[in-house]
């Protein structure tokens, strides 16, 4: 890891030399707001066009943007604009992780939880999801609630979907829902399975998978 970083650092180097020897060549991005070329590099996602995702975020994460870091941690991570490489991307998330990135210690948590570059270890998982959760990020909650539900440990299973469904989100809601209707993690309460299931369908953008569940889900506890 330490070989890797320093590896980078000159690579840092020689970017930033290169660039003060061309003197007048300057390049155009040079003249952008690190939120342009976040949102220019937005524009090109959006249109599926990695490539031009990965010419935009390098630079700036050489430079230090955190998000840049994160983003380019993922597209390693998935190969996408960029030959796939999982100790780049775990090398580009530690950085923008120890700078605080809520995203980027989410993703270095789920590099522990799956394996693979990283050797599984679930308590490493467990404990930076835990992190950012005391941030409040809503991901972070959910995926608790799927691990230690995995786990077969239903009681805080059911606690960090609770802690999730009070950042009125949709899905924790029919989860929640599908625990009180279940007696997953706590008592079978169907009432309050039914008022769950209700705020799901009153919820703004929900998928119609979500929308199906939380009817037919509703029907049969009438």
């Amino acid at each position: 890891m330490n070989t890797m970083k320093k590896s980078f650092l000159i690579l840092t180097a020689l970017f930033s030399f290169s660039t003060f020897s061309q003197g007048e060549k300057t390049n155009p991005m040079e003249k952008l707001t690190d939120q342009q070329r976040l949102d220019m590099a937005q524009d090109f996602a959006n249109k599926q066009d990695w490539k031009s995702v990965f010419n935009i975020m390098q630079p700036l994460a050489l430079e230090g943007n955190v998000m840049a870091q994160s983003n380019l941690g993922m597209l390693y991570n998935l190969g996408r604009g960029v030959q796939k490489d999982q100790e780049k991307a775990y090398w580009w998330f530690s950085e923008a992780a120890e700078r605080g990135s809520i995203r980027a210690i989410n993703n270095l948590a789920m590099m522990y939880y799956q394996g693979g570059y990283v050797k599984k270890d679930i308590p490493q998982a467990i404990k930076l999801f835990e992190t950012t959760a005391k941030s409040r990020d809503l991901d972070a909650m959910m995926m608790l609630s799927e691990i230690y539900l995995n786990q077969k440990n239903e009681i805080k299973a059911f606690e960090w979907v609770k802690k999730a469904v009070d950042l009125d989100n949709p899905i924790a809601k029919l989860r929640l829902g599908i625990f009180y209707e279940e007696g997953i993690g706590t008592k079978v309460n169907k009432s309050l399975a039914s008022l769950m299931y209700r705020e799901v369908l009153i919820s703004q953008d929900i998928s119609n998978e979500v929308r199906k569940t939380a009817e037919q889900r509703l029907l049969r506890l009438r």
